[in-house]
């Protein structure tokens, strides 16, 4: 099966295509504001490198968050209309189990994407089964409730380690501490309605919060 995977939860921009399971074509960059500008150049120049036509795709995974609010969209938004054009199945994975599927390890894996503020957008994975919901939360709060032994860190790191440092944590090494689109690859989810198909920010953008909130208290 010829499938197109895309991940842009977070400032690393991540496609790729694979066929009967094996990685044809990949490519991750560095982007911080211009996923809208990078992100159907780069499927389109992975697609002439192996000589496919969108007519050839069969499938169409992309990860639906949680993290950055616009690249979520762009991703799921090109995702939903490649998938609707072409009339393809379309499969939708957490960020946080794609960063947990990362490392190849047996511990229990936490991924962190920082919402800051002491926040960060959590998840918690073994074997890529979720342990728990995903969630937007305090990590003091979060690793205080549900730390279980020894476990492994992916993600932002950084911002937590006073937080970290009371637990047994070992952090993964910098080149698995992030997942990429071909880790997507070892997904197989059931397909989503397209028409239905959302994005999974876990929390309100900060606008959409101070809009309701005004609401609330007009």
């Amino acid at each position: 099966m010829k499938q197109l995977m895309i991940d842009t939860a977070t400032t690393r921009l991540s496609v790729a295509l694979s066929e009967a399971g094996e990685i044809q074509a990949e490519a991750t960059v560095m982007v911080s504001k211009n996923h809208a500008v990078t992100l159907m150049p780069m499927i389109e120049q992975l697609m002439a490198a192996v000589k496919w036509t969108p007519n050839m795709l069969e499938r169409i995974v992309v990860t639906t968050g949680p993290g950055s609010y616009t690249g979520i969209r762009i991703g799921v938004t090109t995702a939903k209309t490649l998938a609707y054009t072409l009339n393809l199945p379309l499969i939708g994975v957490s960020a946080l189990k794609l960063m947990a599927a990362a490392p190849n390890t047996d511990l229990p894996v936490v991924s962190l994407i920082d919402a800051r503020r002491g926040n960060a957008y959590i998840g918690y994975y073994q074997h890529n089964k979720a342990l728990t919901h995903d969630q937007h939360a305090s990590v003091a709060d979060w690793l205080r409730l549900n730390s279980q032994g020894r476990f492994l860190v992916v993600g932002d790191v950084e911002p937590f380690r006073d937080v970290l440092s009371e637990y047994e944590y070992i952090e993964a090494p910098a080149a698995h501490r992030y997942g990429r689109a071909s880790d997507l690859v070892v997904f197989s989810d059931e397909t989503s309605d397209v028409h239905a198909f959302e994005p999974e920010y876990l929390r309100l953008a900060e606008a959409e919060a101070k809009w309701l909130e005004g609401q609330n208290n007009g």
